[in-house]
């Protein structure tokens, strides 16, 4: 008896698993409580290019709106949202520009999806996408299709994938035009550390 009992225990576990990993408790691990830094390595594939582009760089997030992208290669690059303004430096060119963020631009409005989602803000992912959870015994994925689009084009789709009880470890974002960027994330470091980190980088940004 005791034997059966114990072997409908061990059956039932990992159910048990899958009733605990949800949507919330997804954008709950990534949701900073100082601030977030996670380590990307990024690679587009282009419709007119024959090579593939590859960079990497780190992403650092932190409450309740502030989200920057630091590139590191191939070339620098910071691109940070706070709140609803976009600020882009590439120092190699003396490039810097500051404007609106634009959720109805393809570009903006993968930047504006990290944020949402570097900052566990599922209020305002549900705003802009439409969310189509799934889960297994190992793993959970999270679509994202963009509600507003042309009516002519293809909706922009994010993909964000992970290890059931982890943060996301993958990342595709797949533009109308079928041009697409997949990106391998490290684990969420937080902390005093990466507090100071990003207020340096954004005080280096905004005093341009």
């Amino acid at each position: 008896m005791i034997r059966k009992m114990l072997a409908i225990f061990l059956l039932s576990l990992p159910a048990m698993g899958l009733a605990q990993e949800s949507i919330e408790s997804v954008m709950a691990r990534m949701k900073p409580d100082i601030a977030v830094q996670i380590a990307y390595q990024e690679t587009r594939y282009m419709g007119l290019f024959d090579d593939d582009w590859q960079g990497s760089g780190y992403l650092y997030a932190q409450m309740p709106d502030v989200m920057l992208k630091q590139q590191l290669q191939p070339e620098i690059e910071i691109m940070a949202a706070q709140g609803s303004q976009l600020t882009y430096s590439k120092p190699a060119t003396q490039t810097f520009h500051q404007l609106q963020i634009d959720e109805s631009n393809p570009m903006m409005a993968s930047l504006a999806a990290f944020k949402g989602i570097m900052t566990g803000n599922l209020v305002y992912l549900r705003q802009l996408y439409d969310l189509k959870f799934i889960h297994s015994e190992s793993s959970w994925t999270l679509e994202m299709t963009a509600k507003d689009h042309e009516e002519n084009e293809a909706p922009i789709i994010i993909v964000m994938q992970g290890l059931n009880q982890k943060a996301a470890n993958k990342m595709a974002v797949i533009l109308p035009d079928g041009d697409r960027s997949t990106y391998k994330l490290s684990q969420p470091q937080q902390g005093a550390a990466v507090k100071a980190k990003l207020a340096t980088l954004l005080q280096s940004l905004n005093g341009h």
